[in-house]
């Protein structure tokens, strides 16, 4: 079983598994962004990713097109790097600035730390559309 990983956006990491030969384009639409402002920068959860992609801000909303992406099994983690400081900031070991995860699970004291497991979603033709609400 094969894990990869792609850092979008505001962090996106995505991860990989069992990727099929066909190829399409996958898009992120992330939502919740409470400002316009800093930078997307890579988090280290999952350390070694597949891709790393940086998009905008724009309206509080990010969207992020990935093109000639195999389809299977992904992940994805969103930072928002609010002080543009190219650092994931912490508070007592918890980030302390805004995450999005695919199936927009919740990073909280009892959920553990995010794991592909957690976060995977089967891209697909039919399902090419992934929404992330970012949680302040």
């Amino acid at each position: 079983m094969k894990k990869n990983l792609i850092i979008l956006t505001a962090v996106l990491s995505l991860a990989t598994c069992n990727v099929f030969s066909q190829k399409g384009t996958l898009t992120f639409d992330v939502s919740g962004i409470s400002e316009n402002t800093g930078q997307s920068q890579q988090d280290d959860v999952p350390s070694s990713p597949y891709m790393k992609v940086k998009a905008g801000i724009k309206h509080n909303k990010v969207v992020v097109v990935i093109e000639k992406l195999s389809y299977g099994e992904y992940a994805a983690i969103i930072l928002h790097d609010k002080n543009s400081n190219g650092e994931t900031d912490h508070s007592w070991g918890i980030p302390s600035e805004p995450l999005g995860f695919t199936n927009n699970w919740e990073l909280s004291l009892f959920s553990g730390m995010p794991s592909f497991e957690k976060l995977k979603f089967t891209f697909s033709s039919t399902n090419n559309l992934i929404k992330i609400d970012m949680k302040e």
